[in-house]
């Protein structure tokens, strides 16, 4: 796995090569009412990702971005309506699924985490929203998002995929449904204990776990999945530029979504520098392959 510091984590050719690669895993609806659009919406998915990727603001996406993934100019405005539109929100969580099944089939897991945090803007009240990471030996990555806050089971359910191995988790969701939930998908859950909460098959089972030595001791390294949420903040700020709601989540999801396609470009171009004393020929094709 190749240093965050490289050069190629930064490169725009990778980055949106690695999309089409997510794109074509996805699942995208197409179709219903209405008059079809001009281009197609994973396109706008790609500029609004590649947007957040290389920092660029709505005017810069149009003039820097838009012939690079359309070969023709698209006004802001059209940027704009797509990056508030509901649709682009769930295709872009559905695309940091995909990436996150790909980083799990390339990283070797420790444990899962789950959590959930506030993200401000200058002109809006917070979003909350819910994370579940995956600890590696090298790295920390996402694999799902969710911003519902109806109730506790409910992001959970959103954020968190089916899987396997030890999932530590805080006192907040320490909620019968919760738990529940999580044992179901099959994890072994660790979860910190709230002690106004007694009541239940599953979290009686849940304590049992909590109470053992090494998960006690398994449950202070918890805080490595935090590293996300610091690493957005390093890139991007600690704030938001956005007057509408729905701009913010994509916006947040989006830049989730670079942080995993980054991790993607230092794993596929390590691969490739295993292969470096083959022929030019023999490397040119090998590295397409990989790529």
């Amino acid at each position: 796995m190749l240093n965050r510091w490289c050069n190629e984590v930064n490169s725009i050719n990778l980055a949106f090569f690695n999309l089409k690669r997510i794109c074509r895993k996805s699942n995208i609806l197409k179709g219903g009412r209405g008059r079809k659009p001009k281009r197609e919406i994973e396109g706008y998915a790609f500029l609004i990702s590649l947007k957040e990727f290389d920092k660029r603001t709505l005017r810069g996406a149009e003039e820097h971005l838009s012939k690079f993934v359309f070969n023709e100019r698209v006004d802001h405005s059209v940027i704009a309506y797509w990056e508030k539109n509901p649709k682009m929100l769930s295709l872009i969580s559905q695309f940091i699924c995909i990436a996150g099944a790909l980083l799990n089939k390339a990283l070797s897991l420790l444990f899962t985490f789950v959590d959930s945090t506030k993200f401000t803007s200058w002109n809006i009240n917070e979003i909350n929203v819910t994370v579940c990471n995956k600890i590696a030996n090298q790295t920390v990555y996402p694999i799902g998002i969710s911003f519902k806050k109806v109730d506790v089971v409910s992001p959970v359910n959103e954020a968190v995929p089916d899987g396997n191995g030890k999932l530590y988790a805080d006192a907040w969701y320490d909620e019968i449904e919760t738990i529940k939930s999580l044992f179901k998908k099959g994890y072994i859950l660790i979860i910190c204990p709230n002690k106004k909460r007694y009541r239940g098959f599953y979290r009686r089972k849940a304590r049992q776990l909590y109470k053992m030595p090494e998960n006690r001791l398994g449950y202070k390294q918890r805080g490595r999945g935090e590293s996300v949420f610091g690493s957005l903040t390093n890139c991007y700020g600690d704030r938001f530029n956005a007057r509408r709601t729905s701009v913010m989540k994509t916006r947040i999801a989006t830049r989730i979504l670079c942080y995993q396609i980054k991790l993607l470009i230092r794993i596929n171009n390590a691969k490739a520098l295993f292969i470096r004393h083959k022929n030019k020929t023999f490397i040119k094709n090998r590295i397409f392959l990989i790529a």
